[in-house]
Order: structure tokens, then sequence, then C-alpha cells
């Protein structure tokens, strides 16, 4: 089966971003909503994101490389 919109469940309660950030463990829901605003988990969404690309990135020439 290929992944298509709208097969994986998304939060309807939540945004996304909030969602992102607590997933990817670089805050927890309780530090976005009583220490760091808006702009913090954007940012720490962005690191998340650049290093999730990076790590697949260095993935794939490393596997071009064992062929």
């Amino acid at each position: 089966m290929s992944l298509k919109k709208g097969v994986l469940a998304e939060p309807v309660n939540v945004s996304v971003i909030v969602k992102d950030v607590v997933e990817s463990g670089y805050a927890t829901y309780v530090e976005l909503s009583t220490v760091l605003g808006l702009e913090d988990a954007m940012n720490l969404l962005e690191i998340h994101q650049v290093t999730e690309y990076n790590k697949r990135i260095i993935e794939d020439i490393q596997k071009d490389n064992r062929s």
C-alpha cells in the first residue's frame, strides 16, 4: 500500500506544529504551553526538519557509495 494523503491520522484539536515539535522530542507540551512561544516552536521544528533531511541525504550518499 502506498502512502496517500488522508491515510494517516492528523490531529484535530492540536496544531500540527505542536504535534511535530512534541513528536520530535525537542520540547514537551508543557514547555510549549508555558515557557516557549510560537517562534521557539517554529525554530525547533525547523531544526528537526533540517536534521531529518540531512540524515536522509547522508543515507542516500552512503547507499550509493555501497553500490
